[in-house]
């Protein structure tokens, strides 16, 4: 993988290993240090999208400052980051990582349940809005969501392995090590979560359009209110959701970040393969 270039104020020694943006409007960015440390900056931290407290002045929101992880309200010095995620919109936003260890943390906007962050003991694969505790609107720290990895034992009977996730406009989607199994969580009355009956709002449960048992999905990419899942070559293989047309600049650009940072990823092997004359 390439070292993409740090922002200004990032110390020469920081240097970003791997960087996201969001591509929505919510202008919050994560890059993470060839030792696993995780850095935000951004537009606004309003809403705790930069996984750190909004409300310290000692670390504007536009500098680049070291992320905080919680656990079990105890705050964490050891997570160390592999990969990274960024999304929202102009109004709000929220950022989620894997850990080296592949657990999941998303901080920022909980409004629609994009968070996720069900209480183990709530397993439902049926389960909506009903069961869903709200601990305030958002959250300024990361937090493991645990339920999603239990959710993904249970729908793919692995280990619940994380191969992928997009940040959307309100929602988040999660692709299965398996390569066919999609959970998707957040707002969902456009059908961006892929569910019967597009239900306003959804706690994370198995996306059965966005699914697939017939063919292996490589990578998953969300776009405010569109959700798509893409083949090994990075072309799209299904979407839902107020997509609108490809050719319009501003989803054309979403999606080829989104092709980018999976073929970055390793994620696009036809298209690592075709690179190699194989």
């Amino acid at each position: 993988m390439t070292t993409s270039a740090p922002p200004p104020s990032l110390p020469p020694r920081l240097r970003v290993r791997r960087l996201a943006k969001s591509q929505d409007g919510s202008g919050q960015s994560i890059g993470v240090t060839s030792d696993g440390v995780a850095y935000t900056w951004g537009r606004t931290n309003s809403l705790g999208q930069l996984g750190r407290p909004p409300g310290d002045k000692s670390e504007p929101s536009r500098e680049p400052h070291p992320a905080q992880f919680v656990d079990s309200n105890r705050l964490l010095d050891n997570v160390r980051v592999a990969r990274a995620y960024a999304g929202g919109n102009e109004e709000a936003g929220h950022t989620a990582v894997i850990d080296t260890h592949g657990h999941m943390w998303l901080a920022g906007t909980d409004r629609w349940q994009q968070l996720g962050l069900v209480k183990l003991t709530s397993i439902d694969s049926n389960l909506g809005a009903t069961g869903y505790t709200w601990d305030g609107l958002w959250k300024e720290r990361f937090h493991k969501n645990a339920y999603v990895t239990k959710l993904l034992q249970e729908v793919s009977g692995g280990d619940g392995t994380i191969r992928d996730v997009a940040i959307g406009g309100d929602h988040t989607l999660v692709l299965s090590a398996n390569k066919n199994d999609v959970i998707a969580f957040g707002k969902g009355g456009e059908g961006q979560l892929g569910l019967t009956g597009k239900p306003w709002v959804s706690a994370p449960v198995r996306s059965k359009e966005l699914s697939s048992k017939k063919e292996d999905i490589a990578a998953v990419c969300a776009i405010n209110h569109c959700s798509l899942t893409l083949r090994d070559d990075g072309h799209v293989l299904a979407r839902v959701g107020k997509c609108g047309k490809r050719t319009t600049e501003g989803f054309a650009k979403a999606l080829k970040y989104c092709q980018k940072k999976a073929e970055r990823e390793g994620l696009l092997t036809a298209v690592e393969d075709a690179k190699n004359g194989e």
